[in-house]
């Protein structure tokens, strides 16, 4: 007897110590995303300083040379802070047009850059974006201020911004710089019908219920088949309808978004701590390609890997059934542990929205006569990709070597199959 008793306390202990062990770990990995929003947050403020600088520099020089810095770091900076916004859990509302306004204040130097706009119109766009973030900027300390301050948990940072109701200073900032994007950029028709496919107006399925999207994330996630889950709807006036699925299990937690219509996989998004191990690269592209496959997305090629310390992104894209063409807008993109190979992070938003795909001739170019000598042609294939206007244009997709007796350099360029304009042209390396 006093054998088995010792038996069961020392089984005791151990439970013990196995749960303090586990809670501690979850614990760290909760200081760890804070600290670690908390330094984004900070990152984004001080890059919104020097990007208000730069657009004032920008607007000093008539001179092209001496513009060109400043408006480089306005098209570099504007990207960095989307960035930094994007791995925050702020007011959604808030983020999606926080990065839409960076996104076209990002294009709108790109362009000028180019001579693709007037020095009177840019002018008047400027003057009006530095006035709109100097009060912007005002806003968005008070705000930041005050949700850095006021958090004294990881677990109320995430209550306080995954809120029903968002707080009131949120909603303004949102509804601020709405009216930014509104003034400053207002819409093309091009735009416009880009944006109908940003608000996913092309799915016509039949809403499902909550417990159905619940349901499917466990079947597509089975890891979390156990995992305590908590689904909201989309708050009203989003840009399209969507649930929210907050989960945690043991060191992981994250989120995932599926379409109310359909109940399409939207995105997902997983914490936790990374190993040591590592994984050969191709046994990461092969789980990617079993997963994207078990996902339901079987029209779809890999194009891209990249890798950090910790994660391997990945990005796959669609290719047109009827000529096997790379669709590079409709794209998947993959996140994956560098330890293990399991999946972190999914984003199928560019897939689920859908290019729509001119009648285009393809009219064939003699290559000898398009480039010089020094040019060898590696690679040959079909691929759509948009023009300024933002229309979708089947082009013939070249990897090209050009060889001196000093260097080489590998090329990537899109033709247009028809009008046979270079659309794009990037030195690899």
């Amino acid at each position: 007897m006093k054998i088995l008793s010792s038996i069961l306390a020392l089984a005791l202990i151990v439970m013990g110590v196995f749960l303090y062990n586990s809670k501690q770990n979850e614990q760290d990995l909760q200081n760890n995303l804070r600290n670690q929003y908390t330094s984004r947050m900070t990152d984004a403020s001080e890059k919104m300083s020097e990007l208000q600088k730069s657009i004032q520099s920008a607007t000093v020089f008539s001179d092209k040379a001496a513009q060109a810095e400043p408006l480089e770091d306005i098209w570099r900076l504007s990207s960095e802070i989307k960035d930094d916004i994007a791995s925050l859990p702020l007011d959604r509302d808030f983020s999606n047009e926080w990065m839409n306004y960076l996104g076209r204040l990002g294009d709108y130097a790109k362009l000028k850059s180019e001579d693709k706009v007037p020095e009177e119109q840019w002018l008047k766009v400027t003057n009006n974006v530095a006035k709109n973030l100097d009060e912007f900027s005002y806003e968005w300390q008070n705000a930041s201020t005050e949700l850095l301050a006021s958090q004294q948990s990881f677990q109320k940072w995430q209550k306080d911004v995954k809120a029903e109701k968002p707080s009131k200073k949120w909603t303004a900032l949102s509804s601020t710089v709405k009216g930014y994007s509104e003034s400053d950029f207002p819409l093309t028709a091009s735009e416009s019908d880009d944006l109908k496919k940003k608000e996913l107006k092309s799915i016509v399925d039949k809403p499902v219920t909550k417990q159905y999207v619940e349901k499917t994330m466990k079947e597509m996630f089975p890891k979390f088949k156990n995992a305590k889950l908590v689904t909201t709807s989309s708050k009203k006036g989003a840009a399209y309808p969507f649930y929210h699925i907050q989960f945690n299990e043991g060191i992981r937690t994250g989120y995932t978004d599926y379409t109310k219509k359909g109940g399409h996989l939207l995105s997902l998004l997983i914490e936790r701590p990374i190993g040591k191990d590592r994984i050969p690269p191709e046994q990461i592209k092969e789980k990617a390609e079993r997963a994207v496959k078990s996902f339901g997305f079987d029209d779809v090629e890999l194009v891209e890997t990249r890798e950090n310390h910790l994660v391997w992104h990945v990005v796959f894209v669609r290719l047109n059934p009827t000529n096997k063409a790379r669709i590079y807008a409709d794209a998947i993109q993959m996140k994956l542990a560098k330890d293990d190979g399991e999946i972190l992070g999914v984003n199928t938003m560019e897939y689920i929205q859908k290019e729509t795909l001119p009648d285009q001739k393809q009219i064939p170019i003699k290559w000898d006569d398009y480039f010089t000598e020094q040019v060898t042609i590696e690679k040959e294939r079909l691929a759509y990709t948009e023009n300024e206007t933002l229309q979708q244009r089947l082009c013939y997709e070249l990897i090209l070597l050009k060889d001196t007796d000093t260097q080489s350099h590998t090329f990537r360029i899109l033709i247009d199959t028809e009008t046979h304009e270079v659309l794009k042209s990037e030195i690899l390396y």
